[in-house]
């Protein structure tokens, strides 16, 4: 019996094997490239969650500052309104509105002699000439730290009646409603008869990877 065994093409097989294995090898870079950009991707993702976390948590801290703020003014209230009517640097008072006060540092940041010295950080601040209080640490989520400063809306130091100031009574809420108090829009009037007055509380709060909120509100004695 004659048995012929099967013969192929010489180098045919070898050349489809070699298709074959570079395909594989390119299959395998992209799924390995693919898996990289997913790791990637999910990594960012939970970056930028955590500093929106992080963001979110050092805006509320600065409720602390707020509160702590209201405590100081109403103290001076009803003790003696009187000693509200000059600024108290040690705690942060200023009792005019220190319109060349770069509160948030970012309308001139090149320039940091407009801005506030929050924490003893910036000592040459010659055009605002404000310091901040701190925020007890008890007020604060642990890793944050606050300061505030608090501005009486008026344009001078002294008695309130006679001088510019943002105030509330009957007939200034009639006359001004819906009317934003931003920008120039402060003292356009002077104070008369019973009248309640604005203070601008505005709070900085630095946290965890660098975040840092600036929170402001108004209260009204």
């Amino acid at each position: 019996m004659i048995i012929k065994s099967a013969s192929r093409m010489p180098g045919k097989g070898m050349r489809e094997d070699g298709i074959v294995l570079f395909t594989v090898l390119i299959a395998l870079v992209i799924i390995s490239l693919s898996a990289v950009a997913l790791v990637r991707s999910v990594d960012t993702g939970t970056v930028i969650a955590g500093n929106l976390a992080f963001r979110q948590a050092s805006t509320q801290a600065g409720d602390g500052g707020t509160e702590a703020a209201l405590a100081w003014v109403k103290a001076k209230v009803d003790a003696d309104v009187k000693q509200l009517y000059q600024k108290s640097e040690a705690n942060g008072y200023y009792a005019t509105w220190m319109s060349g006060c770069d509160l948030t540092g970012n309308v001139t940041p090149a320039d940091l002699t407009d801005n506030v010295d929050w924490g003893g950080e910036n000592p040459n601040n010659g055009k605002c000439n404000m310091k901040g209080a701190a925020v007890p640490q008890a007020e604060l989520p642990a890793g944050y730290r606050a300061f505030y400063v608090i501005n009486r809306l008026c344009n001078q130091e002294g008695d309130p009646t006679g001088i510019a100031c943002e105030n509330y009574s009957t007939s200034t809420a009639t006359a001004e409603a819906g009317l934003s108090m931003a920008g120039g829009g402060y003292a356009k009037k002077v104070s008369s008869g019973p009248t309640r007055y604005f203070y601008r509380v505005t709070t900085r709060v630095e946290g965890p990877r660098n975040t840092v909120s600036i929170v402001q509100a108004v209260l009204l004695n």
